[in-house]
């Protein structure tokens, strides 16, 4: 075991401090900073500079200024320090693909890195003894989450207690769960409907499911600072008493905000914007010069946020991959990489061997048809839905204009029924044009046609060079794709084909990445 220190006698070294903002003093930048500089002092070291990320986790590197900034300093040709001094390599990073990179990264550009209080071997050992102390490192990380994870959800199915802060129009409902082992009184909090916010909530959904738009909704409600906030708010199927937590979805978990009519025809609406903004989104001049192929139709299947090309070119070699964007953000911790020619050639290989196949063709056909016909049923029994409740309105708006006329129109109470009634009224009639509206069915080719029409497709996609026309067959035939990576080996992704009047889910793609 090494007692000496790594560094020649007056050598150059910084340290990098890090703490996850917890009361455990031990962990803390202050003592760590302090017991750095005695060793330096004891070794006759000069410590000139010390990088700080207080109250940071070490589960990503994402987040941390003064971690990349110590990386960009050992990468200035100009460094003259020989190393770094760190308490623990737990501190350095706690995630083993981060801390095995970085520390590869600086020690093939000749620097030391240096733990006071992991004890590893001098030459080829003390590697094996650093893998085992990042692997213990990273296990602990995964333990911690999982026990983390457990807990909530038993809170969740035992006692509907939720963590953090409800959705617009819900509050938190403390109640004890029992005692602490002190004797403490246990607490947790449910989720339940604001009665302060509940018209006002209604409203927003009225609107939504009348065709308005944020602005106008964000008019008339003021329910975020931000349009952009809307689209989540639409999309929460807490409004409908369902929660859905942990990949789980419980059903009856609150009292329900709106009624499951309005529910459906907000998220048909909201399905027909996407569509246009996906189009106008892919056709964006800088994704149309991207070289990634699925630019604009790649989200990440843990938090469906986008997911985005980057490049990188360890030792001079390009390595293009798709990431989370609230990955990067440190929102969505466990998404990973996603290898960006083992992706396409998947994505690919399943729009050949799986969808563009001529035996599918009919069946495609016919599903268009049924699909078709079961937009114009349930459209016809919506609005057979909202005439019964406009005619259930004008009969009360009917029998109020009996009661004004034998009160000889003094009764305030009264009076403001009739203009509550007289706004639904048009609130439904607005919706009934809406939804009024035919569907148009789409003139189809031809069966020889299609087919001859899907070889040349299929020809184009399997040329040896991919471009733009490549991405422009990609884009016309695909809605988006949802994917994850698990573990280092496996990609697991659903991909949405369009296939009008809606997209369908079609396949799910399984293929091994190369580590």
């Amino acid at each position: 075991m090494r007692h000496d220190p790594p560094f020649p006698t007056g050598a150059r070294v910084v340290a990098y401090l890090r703490d996850s903002g917890h009361d455990d003093q031990e962990l803390s930048v202050d003592q760590q900073e302090h017991a750095i500089r005695a060793w330096c002092a004891d070794h006759d070291l000069l410590l000139t500079r010390v990088f700080t990320d207080a109250a940071a986790p070490g589960s990503s590197t994402i987040g941390r200024a003064e971690f990349q900034a110590m990386i960009s300093h050992f990468h200035d040709p100009d460094c003259a320090d020989r190393g770094v001094v760190i308490w623990k390599y737990n501190r350095f990073a706690r995630d083993i693909d981060d801390a095995q990179f970085y520390k590869a990264d600086l020690r093939r550009r000749g620097y030391i890195i240096h733990s006071l209080n992991d004890s590893v071997p001098d030459g080829l050992d003390g590697r094996f003894f650093e893998a085992a102390i990042d692997w213990m490192n990273a296990r602990y990380l995964e333990d911690l989450r999982t026990d983390i994870k457990r807990g909530l959800h038993h809170l969740v199915d035992q006692y509907g207690g939720m963590p953090g802060n409800p959705p617009k129009g819900l509050k938190r409902e403390v109640f004890e769960i029992g005692q602490h082992r002190d004797g403490r009184v246990r607490q947790a909090a449910r989720w339940v409907p604001d009665p302060d916010m509940v018209e006002t909530i209604r409203l927003a959904w009225r609107l939504r499911a009348g065709g308005f738009g944020y602005g106008a909704i964000h008019q008339a409600t003021k329910l975020y600072t931000t349009r952009q906030s809307y689209s989540n708010f639409f999309r929460n199927r807490i409004y409908i008493g369902e929660l859905e937590y942990g990949g789980r979805l419980i059903t009856g978990y609150c009292e329900p905000i709106i009624d499951r009519d309005t529910w459906e025809v907000v998220q048909t609406v909201m399905d027909a914007n996407r569509s246009s903004y996906l189009h106008l989104r892919q056709n964006h001049p800088r994704r149309a010069r991207s070289n990634f192929l699925l630019s604009g139709l790649v989200q990440c299947a843990i938090c469906k946020n986008q997911m985005y090309g980057n490049v990188v070119m360890p030792r001079g070699q390009r390595y293009g991959y798709y990431d989370c964007a609230h990955r990067r953000n440190g929102g969505c911790p466990d998404a990973k990489p996603i290898p960006q020619m083992v992706l396409e050639d998947a994505v690919i290989d399943n729009l050949v061997n799986h969808i563009l196949q001529t035996d599918n063709l009919a069946q495609l056909l016919k599903t268009y048809q049924q699909d078709t016909d079961d937009l114009r049923r349930s459209t016809q029994q919506q609005i057979d839905a909202l005439n019964r409740q406009l005619g259930q309105v004008r009969r009360q708006l009917s029998n109020l204009a009996d009661l004004l006329a034998e009160d000889g129109l003094r009764s305030r109470a009264l009076m403001g029924k009739v203009r509550t009634l007289e706004a639904k009224e048009s609130d439904l009639i607005l919706q009934i044009g809406e939804l009024a509206v035919p569907v148009q069915p789409v003139e189809l080719k031809p069966i020889d046609e299609m087919i001859l029409a899907v070889e040349e497709i299929k020809m184009r996609l399997l040329a040896p060079e991919r471009n733009a026309d490549t991405k422009n067959i990609l884009a016309g035939l695909i809605d988006h794709i949802e994917v994850r990576r698990e573990g280092k080996n496996q990609l697991v992704g659903v991909i949405y084909y369009y296939l009008p009047p809606a997209g369908k889910e079609i396949f799910t793609s399984k293929c091994q990445t190369p580590g």
